[in-house]
């Protein structure tokens, strides 16, 4: 039987995959780039395509979504980006 992948990743989790780093180091070089979520008003989770975004992003790929000038924040869709 094959694992469920989650979509939405709890912080410890997101910065693990985004190439093991620290959580202060997720904080603050991924987390401004991606929504903040809150499901069910618990704690914090990162949708996994907004940390692909970013990997795309770091990695030199045309993803205009993940540009350091251009935030997610919630309310925002990725429609609304520049």
């Amino acid at each position: 039987m094959s694992k469920i992948q989650p979509r939405l990743l709890r912080t410890e989790d997101a910065a693990e995959y985004c190439g093991g780093l620290s959580i202060s180091s997720f904080l603050s070089e991924v987390a401004p780039h991606c929504r903040k979520l809150n499901p069910a008003g618990r704690r914090v989770a990162w949708l996994r395509d907004d940390l692909d975004k970013w990997i795309d992003w770091l990695a030199g790929l045309n993803v205009k979504e993940a540009e350091p000038a251009a935030p997610m924040t919630r309310g925002l869709t990725l429609d609304d980006l520049p």
